[in-house]
């Protein structure tokens, strides 16, 4: 259980945590293109607020906090974006009750995907219905748009490329221009299931560093998916051969791929606190995990052989 404990509240009156979280959810709205990002991560200061107050007097600070922001929305005329700004106050509450109830993170990761998933769908309906469009028939057409400015844009002079480069980058996009629109909705669902991730994993270090309590999930090295999982994308690659609902199997690959790199990183991390790798060390390997192509490869294997090796496991001889 998480301890409820002051954490930030003696350094900070309550006025000054209503305006702050205020700003939270402020920022995105005033400022898409340099706060945009906070809107994958307002889920954080909701489960800290829940946890550090209590449910009862964390709900009253945050209605105040979303009054004065959704009142500065409406005088700059963004309601839209702070409404969606909100879709993520669910995923933290979910995830405060998910720890209350001592889930796991993996239970708790598929509850706040539920939950995410579900807001969602509820705001783009509105918002579809409120503006007469289809936003997902909005999006195909903007990447439609983007790959058609692309090819003209390879194909006129101010690119300065010779017309073998030209013709290749021609043949990748449109390439990419009939498969993406077939893999878009695993690509949303990949979204989800790491806006998910990142809130669990922030809040996770957070509460446990401002709160001066345990992990709310444990170590992230601890995390861990369940053993049955494993056939997810063993059943999407079986479809994809069998040449039948082929991008079905590519959303089932495209997911529990994702899903076993964070695993993979968990593992990871266990292996080099269990060898006391120096920092330097540690931030060297993962800058070379992430520039190269294969980095991502090689930690989702690192995390699906986890499933039958165990290994993180400390071995007796250890």
């Amino acid at each position: 259980m998480v301890n409820t404990g002051p954490g930030l509240n003696k350094h900070i009156f309550p006025f000054g945590q209503i305006l702050l979280f205020s700003a939270f959810f402020l920022a995105p709205t005033l400022s898409p293109l340099l706060f945009g990002w906070l809107n994958g991560l307002l889920a954080v200061p909701v489960f800290y607020l829940f946890n550090a107050k209590g449910l009862t007097s964390g709900i009253q600070q945050l209605r105040i906090s979303l009054l004065i922001a959704g009142i500065v929305a409406l005088l700059m005329q963004r309601l839209e974006i702070f409404f969606f700004s909100l879709t993520l106050v669910p995923l933290g509450y979910a995830l405060f009750k998910s720890v209350a109830a001592r889930d796991s993170a993996a239970v708790s990761g598929g509850k706040g995907i539920v939950v995410l998933g579900l807001t969602w769908i509820f705001f783009w309906g509105i918002f579809g219905a409120v503006s007469g469009t289809n936003p997902y028939n909005s999006l195909l057409e903007a990447l439609d748009t983007g790959f058609q400015q692309s090819l003209k844009f390879y194909a006129s002079n101010e690119a300065g490329l010779s017309q073998d480069t030209v013709y290749a980058l021609q043949q990748v996009t449109s390439g990419m221009k009939q498969v993406i629109p077939n893999l878009l909705p695993g690509l949303l669902a990949a979204a989800l299931v790491m806006t998910v991730w990142i809130n669990m994993v922030f809040s996770n270090a957070l509460i446990a560093r401002l709160c001066n309590c345990d992990f709310p999930w444990g170590k992230y090295s601890t995390w861990k998916l369940p053993e049955h999982l494993v056939w997810a994308p063993i059943a999407g690659i079986a479809i994809m051969l069998a040449g039948y609902l082929q991008y079905v199997g590519g959303w089932l690959v495209l997911l529990s791929g994702l899903l076993y790199f964070f695993q993979g990183l968990a593992v990871c991390i266990a292996l080099q606190e269990r060898w006391n790798i120096p920092i330097f060390i540690r931030v060297l390997l993962y800058f070379v995990l992430v520039i190269q192509s294969y980095g991502v490869l090689i930690l989702t294997f690192l995390g699906m052989s986890d499933v039958w090796f165990n290994l993180r496991q400390i071995p007796e001889k250890e």
